[in-house]
C-alpha cells in the first residue's frame, strides 16, 4: 500500500469515525483487506506453480537418462507451470534444444512425433505396471491408476502426429 492509498484510507476512516457509522468502517476495512489478500493469493499461486514446475522439470531431465521416467509429460507440465509463474524460466525451457521443439509443437497444436507418443505410452504403462506389481495392493488405487493411464493413452493417441 503506497502513501497515497494510506492517506486516502485515513481520510475515509476519519470521515466514518466522525459520522459514527460502524458498518461503513468495517466495509472499508474489509475492502482493503481483500485487496491485500488477493495479492497474497496471487503470489502463493505463482510460488506453487513454480515449485511444481521445478520438480517436474528436474524429474523430466532425470528421465532423459533413466528410461522408466516419462520425460515428455513432465517437461510439458513444467512448461505449463512456468508459463503461469516465471516468464524467464518458461522462455529458457521452450528455447532448450532438447525439449523446446516438442513443447512448441504441442502448444501450437501441431502434435508430437510418433516416436515420442510410443515412448511416452510404453514408459507410462511400464512404470504403472511395475509400481502396481511391486508396491500397490489397494484395488481402488490400482483401478484409479489404470483408469488414469487409459485416459492419458487415449489423449496421446488422439493428439496430432507430427511428421518428422
Amino acid at each position: 500500500m503506497n502513501l497515497k492509498e494510506l492517506l486516502n484510507l485515513q481520510n475515509k476512516l476519519d470521515l466514518l469515525l466522525n459520522s459514527d457509522n460502524l458498518y461503513l468502517i468495517v466495509e472499508t476495512l474489509i475492502m482493503y483487506m481483500r485487496k491485500d489478500t488477493n495479492s497474497i493469493i496471487k503470489y502463493l499461486k505463482k510460488g506453487t506453480y513454480f515449485i511444481i514446475g521445478a520438480i517436474s522439470l528436474v524429474i523430466g531431465i532425470v528421465g532423459l537418462f533413466l528410461p522408466l521416467i516419462p520425460t515428455t509429460p513432465l517437461v510439458l507440465l513444467s512448461a505449463w507451470c512456468f508459463f503461469r509463474s516465471s516468464s524467464r524460466i518458461y522462455e529458457w525451457v521452450i528455447s532448450n534444444e532438447k525439449f523446446g521443439p516438442t513443447i512448441k509443437n504441442y502448444q501450437e497444436g501441431k502434435g508430437i512425433t510418433k516416436a515420442t507418443k510410443i515412448k511416452a505410452i510404453v514408459m507410462m504403462w511400464l512404470t504403472i505396471s511395475l509400481s502396481i506389481y511391486f508396491y500397490i495392493r489397494n484395488y481402488y488405487v490400482i483401478t484409479l491408476l489404470y483408469a488414469i493411464s487409459t485416459g492419458v493413452t487415449i489423449y496421446l493417441y488422439k493428439l496430432p502426429t507430427l511428421k518428422h
